[in-house]
């Protein structure tokens, strides 16, 4: 059936030793901000800005009073700002933490910004979350989990919900034969830096399939766990406290 059809596409090896050149410093600062720039594209073509706020915007259109959300490996910062621009429309108090380990992420971030009141951006490790026990109400992150073996997904995955007073929305790429392959074909349009074209194959290769996603939440004590899947190749684990 198509299950066994597409359980075959899905059913690439992990490969955990391949590195991302944006990880180990590769590229000059034009370069990551190309790279910044492809990512932001894919994610708003190819569905990964939805699989993401079809999560979070039901909860933030229930609040009442002022909400934070922190967003993990926030990048250029474009989809936090994206997020504070939803939020303004919908007549919506929220600030969001946007934090990434990289400096040159966080400068190229600034520059997004360019001066918005409610994204504040935090460089730190997200293994070492700088917010202590049930201080924001949200925790966010698009393309980040691949970044990470299994055993530090667990512990981010637990120190995230110790975090959080709401909910937790991960969202990021399924590994698969076939998105590899979309992947490559898509390139001249959606990855025009080198940076992305090396990285987004080697994401696809580290990243998790759903039921990977699903049993290192579980491993980690997450509770009210779903894992979604959404076209295309996108997994968003959603857990509520």
């Amino acid at each position: 059936g198509l299950s066994d059809f597409r359980h075959g596409f899905l059913n690439l090896p992990r490969a955990a030793d391949r590195e991302e050149l944006l990880d180990i410093g590769a590229g000059t600062l034009k370069d990551v901000q190309a790279s910044l720039d492809d990512l932001w594209r894919i994610n708003r073509f190819l569905g990964g800005i939805d699989a993401l706020t079809r999560h979070l915007y039901p909860y933030l259109l229930q609040e009442r009073g002022s909400t934070t959300i922190v967003d993990l490996g926030a990048g250029s910062a474009q989809l936090a700002l994206h997020i504070v621009e939803w939020a303004q429309r919908n007549g919506r108090a929220l600030r969001v933490y946007g934090l990434d380990i990289a400096s040159r992420h966080l400068n190229i971030a600034a520059k997004t910004l360019n001066g918005a009141q409610d994204v504040h951006l935090i460089q730190a490790d997200a293994l070492q979350l700088p917010m202590s026990e049930n201080s924001i109400d949200y925790l966010i992150s698009s393309l980040f989990v691949h970044h990470l073996n299994p055993p530090q997904v667990i512990d981010l995955l637990k120190l995230a919900f110790k975090c959080v007073r709401k909910a937790i929305i991960i969202s990021d790429l399924e590994r698969g034969w076939l998105p590899l392959a979309a992947f490559k074909m898509g390139q001249s349009v959606f990855a025009r830096s080198y940076l992305t074209r090396h990285d987004g194959a080697v994401s696809i290769r580290r990243a998790y399939t759903q039921a990977e996603l699903y049993r290192m939440a579980v491993e980690a004590g997450l509770t009210n766990v779903c894992v979604y899947r959404q076209f295309p190749w996108r997994i968003t684990l959603v857990a509520e406290k």
